[in-house]
């Protein structure tokens, strides 16, 4: 049986756990595939690989920052092939891995009344698209952002997010925080006094998108009793959704999720 070649195209990628996803998934489904990281420093870097890894037979990738616009002004995060064409065709499983992800502590789109993003990137345009509620997004510049129908820009300041949370009339509130920055050392403890406001309330959720590290903001929500998770159930239900694209089948949710962890606990060196 021939080798399936895949991979994770990005930049600064180092960290990503899609190898050890991807590869683990394939022996437990009993595919030959070999699944790498290719960290691209350029748009023509990425577009001359593509390009190559297209003549040579590869199956897909997914695709991470900052290349997930490479292709068009949609943002994408797979690339797999279809019968009889002559080039990658796409797809972005964002929106599908986050509310997939996010049903494990209760959170379904039909519940959602408003969304408070930290951030405005790829994938929180993704995660928008499936939605058709107020959504706020909490930015260090938001006199720079282009306008968006139906989006609402406010000041990195734990003043506005403590408004927002407090201006809201009935339940159905989800945080999502989808920036690097706890990645980067910054914990966002600053914003952990403004959830007193969902304090002892329902149906309001907060997600983190990043899993490698567990922020203040994350911590805080827990103490106040609001569902929370880390970015790990999007991240799996994404790779699942990709497997499917790919393979027509994926590897069972509890199996990813095992890997994981022990990838992300084990002791560092360094």
């Amino acid at each position: 049986m021939k080798t399936q070649h895949l991979g994770l195209i990005g930049r600064g990628i180092a960290y990503s756990l899609s190898p050890l996803i991807h590869n683990t998934s394939s022996k437990h489904l009993g595919i030959d595939a070999d699944y790498r990281l290719y960290d691209l420093a350029s748009a023509e870097d990425v577009n001359l690989f593509l390009q190559k890894a297209w003549e040579n037979g590869f199956t897909g990738f997914n695709v991470t920052q900052p290349w997930k616009k490479i292709l068009g002004d949609q943002s994408i995060n797979t690339l797999f092939r279809q019968p009889e064409a002559n080039m990658w065709s796409t797809a972005s499983t964002d929106a599908e891995g986050f509310f997939a992800g996010a049903r494990r502590i209760g959170c379904r789109r039909e519940k959602i009344h408003r969304v408070i993003f930290f951030g405005n990137g790829a994938t929180v345009d993704a995660i928008a698209s499936l939605l058709d509620v107020p959504l706020h997004c909490i930015v260090r510049e938001p006199d720079r952002q282009t306008p968006i129908a139906g989006r609402t820009f406010h000041r990195w300041n734990p003043a506005e997010l403590r408004s927002l949370l407090t201006a809201a009339e009935d339940d159905g509130t989800l945080i999502i925080q989808a920036t690097p920055a706890p990645i980067t050392g910054n914990s966002l403890s600053e914003f952990v006094p403004a959830l007193d406001a969902l304090r002892g309330r329902s149906n309001n959720w907060f997600v983190d998108l990043c899993y490698s590290r567990v922020s203040a903001l994350m911590e805080g929500a827990r103490a106040a009793a609001i569902p929370s998770q880390d970015g790990l159930p999007m991240l799996i239900e994404q790779a699942r959704s990709a497997q499917t694209i790919w393979w027509g089948k994926s590897a069972p949710y509890q199996l990813i999720e095992s890997v994981c962890l022990a990838a992300i606990t084990e002791p560092r060196q360094g």
